[in-house]
C-alpha cells in the first residue's frame, strides 16, 4: 500500500542533521545535488527533505541501502531498480511531500496556490489531461474564482503522472497528443481520453490529496493510497530515528 509523509523541514531539519551526523545515510550524489543554488536556506531544506527520503528508504530496504547511489532514468527520475519499492519526493519552500510504494512507478506533486502563466488553450489542455487522469475538477469557466485552483489542481495530477510515468511532462504531453498528426489542435475531449488510456496503460491511478489549507497536492501509484491524508513526519530525533529501525517488509535493499 502506499504510504504518504509530509516533512515540515523547517521543524524536522535539526532532528535529521543531528541523526545523520550520528548515522550517515545520505550518498555523496545526495549531496551534490542538494548543494547546488546559492540560496543556503533552500539548500538546507533540500538536505533535510533527502535525509527523510533515505530514512523512509532504510525503512522499506534495511540499512544496507545507506549511501547507495541511486539509479536514474532518462528524465532523471531516482529509482532504486526494478522489483524494488517506488518512491517519489517533492519539495517547496518550507515542506517535502515524499510517497513510498512497495513496488512499482509512483509520483508525488506538491504546489501551493499561485497563478499558472499560459495560454488560454494551454489552460484548457492541462485541465483537459487532469480530468482524463484522475475525473472532475469542478468548474472550467474563467470567470469562477475557483477556476485557478482546478487548474493547479490539474498541474498537480500531471506532474504526479509524468513522475511516475517517467518521461518528464513534455514527453508526456507529447504522448498523450495535444496535437494531432497534421499538427491541428486536438478536441479537449479526445485529450481527456488520451490521457485517462494512458493511465489505464501504466496501470495507475491518480488523486487529490487531503492537505492542510493553502496546499495541493497529487499521487500518481498503483493503487490509491489507504488514506489521502499525508502521515505528518515526525521532527524529534527518537521518533525518526524509529521510523528507521521499523521495517515496512522483510525485503532486501537492491543489488547496487
Amino acid at each position: 500500500m502506499t504510504e504518504l509523509w509530509l516533512v515540515d523541514l523547517d521543524r524536522a531539519a535539526p532532528a535529521l542533521e543531528a541523526l545523520e551526523r550520528e548515522t550517515p545515510r545520505l550518498g555523496p550524489d545526495d549531496r551534490a545535488r542538494a548543494m547546488r543554488g546559492a540560496d543556503a536556506h533552500e539548500r538546507r531544506h533540500r538536505l533535510a527533505a533527502y535525509m527523510a527520503l533515505r530514512i523512509l528508504l532504510e525503512r522499506a530496504c534495511g540499512p544496507a541501502i545507506r549511501g547507495r547511489k541511486l539509479l536514474r532514468g532518462p528524465s532523471g527520475k531516482p529509482h532504486l531498480g526494478p522489483d524494488a519499492p517506488g518512491f517519489s519526493l517533492a519539495h517547496i519552500d518550507g515542506l517535502a511531500l515524499i510517497a513510498m510504494a512497495p513496488v512499482g512507478a509512483v509520483g508525488v506533486d506538491l504546489e501551493r496556490p499561485r497563478r499558472l502563466h499560459v495560454s488560454s488553450r494551454r489552460r484548457d489542455e492541462i485541465l483537459a489531461v487532469g480530468v482524463g487522469l484522475g475525473g472532475p475538477l469542478g468548474t472550467r469557466t474563467s470567470h469562477d474564482p475557483h477556476e485557478e485552483e482546478a487548474l493547479l489542481r490539474a498541474w498537480c495530477r500531471l506532474e504526479a503522472f509524468a513522475k511516475a510515468h517517467g518521461g518528464g511532462i513534455s514527453h508526456l504531453l507529447t504522448e498523450i497528443g495535444i496535437r494531432g498528426p497534421d499538427g491541428r489542435q486536438l478536441p479537449l475531449v479526445r485529450i481527456e481520453g488520451a490521457a485517462h488510456r494512458l493511465a489505464q496503460r501504466d496501470r495507475l491511478e491518480i488523486a487529490d490529496l487531503a492537505m492542510p489549507p493553502g496546499l495541493l497536492a497529487a499521487v500518481a501509484a498503483p493503487e490509491h493510497p489507504r488514506s489521502r491524508q499525508p502521515r505528518p513526519f515526525p521532527a524529534e530525533t527518537t521518533a525518526i530515528a524509529r521510523i528507521a529501525e521499523a521495517r515496512t517488509a522483510p525485503r532486501r535493499a537492491p543489488a547496487g
